[in-house]
Order: structure tokens, then sequence, then C-alpha cells
């Protein structure tokens, strides 16, 4: 499965809450519904 990513890591905890704080962060209301895949480049087929 690894190999399917860009970086050869699967997506930790971490990095999710890391993603969490990013889109916290921003002081804007433009961002409505939008989502943003926190894989590493991998996907179920």
């Amino acid at each position: 499965m690894l190999k399917e990513t860009v970086d050869g890591e699967f997506t930790s905890t971490d990095d999710m809450a890391r993603v969490a704080l990013l889109f916290a962060a921003h002081s804007t209301n433009a961002l409505t519904g939008q989502s943003l895949v926190v894989s590493h480049g991998w996907f179920m087929q």
C-alpha cells in the first residue's frame, strides 16, 4: 500500500490534527464546504 503514496508514509493522527489546525487558523469565510484529502497521495480503488 505504501508504494502508492508519494512519500512512503501512512497518514497519521498528527497529520490530521495539523490539517485541522491549518483550516482553523484561517480567518476567512471564503472556505465553505471545501474538502481536503489528507492521504499522502494514496486512495482506494
